[in-house]
């Protein structure tokens, strides 16, 4: 039997020197998620949404067994009927919005296995037609340092999850997309994991690829997505 292949979508490779410790950061999760795949036993491929051509991303996730969305960049609140409202505006990564939302439908019209990471999870509830909530405080350590542990019910999002959910987000779910259910929320209300009701379909606010859980939690969820055993 072939090994499941996993395309992971991330925004971009390159950014101005403004931004390289974001970049460095990006990259070490990305990394994590690749060789996490690599330790199922799986194959993987990672692909920037902000620079690679259109018709490869497409190819890639049409030919994928698992489709996964990483983390990244605010979305622009105009897809879901917003102006932007953030009291700290940072630039918008407008192509790899449109064509990672691409992505997704295609896979949410074939029913291929489907996996959102922060970013990737706010995408997928946009994707559907739900909103964001565009500041959330308390979600994100100061400094070198900014994943802060969330106390989840984990046991209510995949087979095998165990803690910590290290977050770094300031946004977060607001309306549910069509279709979408929400698994688990934090102390405070957000939401931090969402599934479909009838589709392989799973979306996780915290960064299960952290190099400290990738091997446990984001495998256990690759496995929860790929064989359909999610909780809603």
């Amino acid at each position: 039997m072939t090994a499941p292949h996993v395309a992971l979508f991330h925004v971009r490779t390159h950014r101005p020197r403004a931004a390289a410790g974001y970049q460095a950061l990006l990259d070490s999760l990305n990394e994590a998620a690749v060789t996490a795949v690599e330790g199922l036993g799986w194959t993987a491929s990672l692909h920037a949404a902000a620079e690679d051509p259109e018709a490869e991303l497409r190819q890639a996730s049409r030919e994928a067994d698992v489709v996964v969305i990483l983390g990244g960049d605010d979305i622009e609140p105009g897809l879901y009927g917003q102006q932007d409202r953030r009291p700290r505006r940072s630039p918008y990564e407008r192509r790899a919005d449109r064509l990672q939302i691409a992505v997704i439908m295609d896979a949410v019209g074939a029913g291929r296995p489907l996996l959102g990471l922060c970013r990737g999870h706010q995408l997928l509830n946009v994707a559907l037609g739900g909103s964001l909530l565009q500041h959330v405080p308390g979600h994100r350590g100061p400094g070198a340092e900014p994943f802060i542990p969330t106390t989840l019910d984990f046991a209510a999002v995949a087979p095998g999850l165990a803690p910590p959910a290290l977050c770094t987000h300031h946004q977060a779910i607001d309306e549910l997309g069509e279709g979408l259910v929400v698994l688990t929320r934090s102390g405070d209300g957000v939401i931090e994991a969402i599934a479909h009701e009838t589709l392989p379909l799973l979306g996780v606010q915290w960064h299960p690829e952290h190099p400290l859980t990738a091997a446990t939690q984001f495998g256990a969820l690759l496995r929860a997505v790929h064989a359909g055993e999610l909780m809603a």
